[in-house]
């Protein structure tokens, strides 16, 4: 076997016509896929003469081919030459290793029946008619992938499916059936912390073509021809991939197995054995390298960098014609319009107005674009932008969901007529409504404030001279000074309605967003921070929320069965409770009977920056956010409770964004609908409207995905280019092995290894020791070996990191520091 080894090596190092080769032995004929012309060869997208020259099949007209043929022949000849006469050297059978080699083509010899055979379908509806079996999606833990969850039929603690052989082959996300196993194999039975165990039995819904993106373990040799995708999400499992019908050459890293670039394949078929094929479908580049990594993310996401045909402006509208479009919509064209977003922003979906009235209240403007016009129902346009949903935000650029020149065309830009759907209010001081209408409008914008202009109004409320050469162009015969008092205006009314929000039994978890500079030559990072949100943030916040939930109530009684809504659950019992008896044992009681209780009761811990332990807001919200269930999208159903538990109002939507979001657009047609009084037909269909939130909820679900991966790896990339990085954390949980901390300048969750092997060599403690101490989980690390120098670790305890990238990739590696 060594003589076959060195020989597959020196295959490997032969040049034919320029190009390094990796041959698959004792066949040459498949080195023929190398011999195509450069030029081709280099698109991996082109796989049509590899995949004939496979075949023995060529397109022999024409006299570049004939010579290509001639050549082919030739180079064949030498290499079965080269071949023979390694053969002849070591007094090796050629026939006796063919049927070596064909009897090693099918890798999977020793996994057969590794997992369970799935119930036949009559037996699976028998089970779930008689309670015997249940159905559920099922979410693999992305911190311990053998772990996975399906939530439970009595609303408890979720069931465990614990260990790969219990998942059969189900893959996150899957809808699964499952049977809930004997109380001898569930977890901690009998204690506080039990956990029922389940086992999956049949797969009744998978995602299509699902992509998998990864670094390749090829194994070299003559006798094989199968190589090991490593995904980048751990929560998939590994893949066997055919790399010898892979028409270019595979570079691997000095001295290792392991692919230089990254590839993504799909998924071909997961049999009863223990590790699924997949097939390989291209090559992104060089693993660890922005580019690359980043389009590894969007490819995982199901996120499309080009979806729009070039031709696609043919489905744009005219021009509008302003006296045309006056002839049913209100013109506010003179009022003070601005907007308020960040510096970078281009998708500008909201503006604000706010006019004093005689009897001393205000009537306040939210206008909203009007992207129904620009997005005709039915058309191509409106078909891919129903598919994407959303606009995806990675760190260095902004995939948006309508197309660039129309995402301008439907903007709210300052100094140029617009076309929105508006909600006008009268509001008294104290910020109660007392009326409020909708309409189809016409606007003009006078400014595109920052919210860092916002904020200085803010900061500043009696200032009256303002330079108007630090401020953006104000348009329409207004002034920067007439923009601040506005915004002041709004501020009072905003905070007293955010007051009231609170007061009456909202919720609210807030986490700083880190941010990062960027080089926009090479997207390479040069530093980082964390996005700290200020009043004029809640200013803008309130009055979204205000328009939302108002176009909410409204569709409820006009749309009472196709109504697009948003709602949002409250917690699981189970996790909360879990979380709740954890804070407890650090002297923190939070009482989760409704949002507000949450809210209020974490409010006596949460202090500000100003408090001597200001690190717990960071820990403490992040603590209480992992039991909370995400807000969907849905279809009314006057049999379910639609409210939103976060925000404890009975209805809400999606009304504000609908440059960015496709339900939007949808809640924006059926306003119109009403306004107008013309019946939208496709939306008087439950099952349509329901189809549309079940696709705006995957997406939107893999945008957030994306934008924290891009996140995490620019993170990774920066903290590369500094060699390394030492920073304050605050630990959020203690298990035994290990313990999860937050980068408190970065508000970054990263786990840390405290457990001494051969895994971790690089750690700097000497032993380490879990214990249970006064009820609290306890890491205890001795930085010597006589056992004086200790460092006790629990929760909230302030710890020093050290941050490393990991060596081909961008991920981060986290190291426990002496604090000195």
């Amino acid at each position: 076997m060594d003589f076959l080894e060195n020989l597959s090596r020196q295959l490997e190092d032969i040049r034919l016509d320029g190009t390094n080769v990796r041959a698959e032995f004792p066949c040459p004929r498949s080195v023929l896929r190398y011999l195509n012309d450069q030029e081709s060869m280099n698109d991996p997208n082109n796989l049509t003469n590899a995949s004939n020259l496979e075949n023995g099949i060529d397109n022999e007209d024409t006299p570049e081919n004939q010579s290509r043929i001639r050549t082919r022949k030739r180079l064949q000849r030498r290499q079965k030459q080269k071949i023979k006469s390694l053969y002849e050297k070591h007094n090796i059978n050629p026939n006796e290793q063919n049927r070596s080699t064909t009897n090693t083509t099918e890798p999977l010899s020793n996994q057969k029946d590794f997992y369970l055979d799935y119930m036949q379908l009559d037996d699976v509806k028998k089970g779930l008619e008689s309670g015997d079996l249940f159905e559920g999606n099922i979410r693999i833990s992305q911190k311990c992938p053998t772990e996975a969850y399906v939530p439970s039929p009595d609303k408890s603690k979720d069931i465990l499916i614990n260990g790969i052989r219990s998942r059969n082959r189900a893959l996150d996300g899957d809808k699964v059936v499952v049977k809930i196993l004997d109380k001898s194999n569930w977890r901690n039975p009998d204690t506080e912390d039990c956990q029922r165990t389940g086992l999956v039995v049949y797969v009744t819904s998978s995602k299509e073509n699902r992509i998998v993106v990864g670094s390749l373990i090829v194994d070299r040799g003559v006798i094989h021809r199968y190589s090991t995708l490593i995904p980048r999400d751990c929560r998939i499992p590994r893949l066997l991939v055919d790399t010898s019908i892979w028409p270019f050459p595979i570079e691997l890293r000095d001295g290792t197995k392991e692919s230089k670039e990254l590839f993504y394949a799909v998924f071909s078929r997961w049999d009863n054995y223990k590790t699924p094929f997949g097939v390989l479908k291209g090559v992104l580049g060089e693993s660890g390298k922005i580019n690359a990594e980043t389009e590894g993310i969007l490819i995982a996401h199901d996120i499309q960098e080009h979806p729009y045909p070039e031709n696609i402006d043919k489905y744009f509208p005219p021009p509008f014609s302003v006296e045309e479009e006056l002839k049913h919509r209100k013109d506010f064209r003179k009022n003070c319009i601005f907007s308020i977003d960040p510096p970078t922003a281009k998708d500008l979906d909201d503006a604000l107005s706010c006019v004093p009235l005689p009897n001393g209240n205000f009537e306040i403007g939210i206008h909203i674009s009007d992207v129904s016009y620009f997005v005709k129902q039915g058309t191509p346009l409106d078909e891919i932008a129903e598919k994407l949903a959303t606009s995806v935000y990675l760190i260095q650029k902004v995939y948006h969901m309508l197309p660039p020149a129309l995402t301008m065309m439907a903007s709210l830009l300052p100094g140029t007529d617009k076309l929105a759907v508006s909600i006008t209010l009268e509001m008294t001081p104290d910020a109660s409504v007392i009326s409020h209408s909708f309409s189809q409008s016409i606007i003009h914008s006078c400014a595109q404030l920052h919210y860092a202009h916002a904020q200085i109004f803010l900061e500043n409320p009696d200032k009256k001279d303002w330079d108007e050469s630090e401020f953006p162009t104000v348009y329409n015969g207004y002034t920067v000074s007439d923009c601040a008092t506005a915004v002041s205006h709004l501020h009072k009314l905003a905070a007293l309605m955010r007051e009231r929000r609170f007061g009456s039994g909202a919720l609210a978890i807030n986490q700083p967003k880190l941010s990062f500079e960027i080089d926009r030559a090479t997207c390479e990072p040069l530093s980082y921070s964390l996005y700290i949100l200020h009043e004029s943030n809640w200013l803008i916040e309130e009055f979204m929320l205000l328009a939302n939930t108002m176009v909410a109530e409204h569709l409820k009684t006009h749309f009472p069965t196709t109504a697009m809504l948003r709602n949002h659950h409250a917690p699981d019992v189970a996790p909360m409770e879990k979380v709740v008896k954890l804070l407890k044992t650090h002297d923190i009681d939070i009482d989760f009977t409704s949002a507000g209780s949450i809210h209020k009761s974490k409010a006596v811990y949460c202090q500000g920056e100003n408090s001597k332990n200001s690190h717990w807001d960071i820990i403490i919200n992040n603590i209480l956010s992992k039991p909370m269930v995400r807000a969907e999208y849905c279809v009314i159903d006057p049999d379910r409770i639609m409210s939103h538990f976060a925000l404890n109002v009975p209805y809400y939507t999606h009304f504000t964004s609908p440059i960015r979001r496709y339900p939007d657009i949808v809640v924006h047609r059926m306003l119109i609908s009403w306004l107008t009084n013309k019946p939208i037909k496709e939306y008087e269909d439950p099952k349509i409207i329901d189809k549309i939130a079940i696709n705006s909820n995957d997406k939107k679900n893999n945008a957030k995905k994306a934008s924290e991966a891009s996140a995490d790896i620019y993170a990774a990339c920066l903290i590369g280019k500094l060699g390394g990085l030492k920073v304050d954390a605050a630990i959020m949980e203690v298990k035994e092995n290990y313990f999860e901390a937050t980068v408190l300048s970065m508000n970054m969750n990263v786990r840390v290894y405290v457990n001494i092997s051969h895994n971790n060599p690089d750690l700097l403690h000497k032993v380490c020791k879990f214990l249970i101490f006064d009820n609290k989980p306890t890491l205890v690390v001795w930085w010597d070996n006589k056992g004086e120098n200790k460092q006790t670790l629990q929760l909230f305890d302030k710890v020093k990191l050290k941050l490393l990238k990991r060596e081909n990739c961008l991920k981060l590696r986290a190291i426990l520091i002496r604090d000195e």
